[in-house]
C-alpha cells in the first residue's frame, strides 16, 4: 500500500490495472479445467494408505479418506466432479488391491468392513493358505493289519 502511495502513478489507474489482472486470472481459470488421472490417483492413494498403515491392512473407508485428500490438494479448492472420489477408490481396489477379508459376521461381509491389502511386486497375488497348528502326520486311525 505504500508503494502505491509514493509512486506517481495516479490511484485510478492502478485500480483499473488491479480489476484488469483480477479479471484475467478469472478467465484464466475458466479455461483451464483441472485434470485428476483417476488411474495416477489409484495408485498414489493405494501407496499412501499401505505405508501409512505400516503395510498392513487397512479398510475401503481408509481408501476414501486419502482419495478425498488427493483431490483436495491436486484440485486446490476447485469444484470436483460428484462420485470422483468413489471412483478413485473403485480403480485403487480393483487394480492394486487385494480382498484379505475372511467375515465371520454379517457385517464381515459388508463393503465398508472388507478387509485389504496391496498386490505388489515379489508379493502373493492371494493370501497363503492358512496354516494350522493342530495338523497331524500320518492317518487319522490307525490301521490294522491282518
Amino acid at each position: 500500500m505504500s508503494a502505491i502511495l509514493t509512486s506517481k502513478v495516479a490511484a485510478d489507474v492502478i485500480t483499473s490495472l488491479l480489476e484488469h489482472a483480477c479479471a484475467a486470472a478469472v478467465a484464466i481459470r475458466a479455461r483451464v479445467a483441472a485434470v485428476v488421472d483417476v488411474a495416477l490417483a489409484a495408485a498414489d492413494v493405494t501407496a499412501t494408505v499401505f505405508v501409512m498403515n505400516d503395510g498392513g491392512r487397512f479398510h475401503r473407508r481408509h481408501l476414501l479418506a486419502e482419495a478425498r485428500r488427493h483431490l483436495a490438494l491436486v484440485l486446490r479448492g476447485r469444484r470436483r466432479d460428484p462420485g470422483l472420489d468413489e471412483e478413485i477408490v473403485a480403480a485403487a481396489i480393483s487394480t492394486h488391491c487385494l480382498d484379505t477379508s475372511e467375515p465371520k459376521t454379517t457385517i464381515g461381509l459388508l463393503a465398508d468392513y472388507r478387509l485389504y491389502s496391496t498386490v505388489a511386486p515379489g508379493r502373493p497375488s492371494r493370501p497363503p493358505p492358512p496354516t494350522h497348528s493342530c495338523a497331524r502326520s500320518g492317518p487319522a486311525t490307525p490301521s490294522r493289519s491282518r
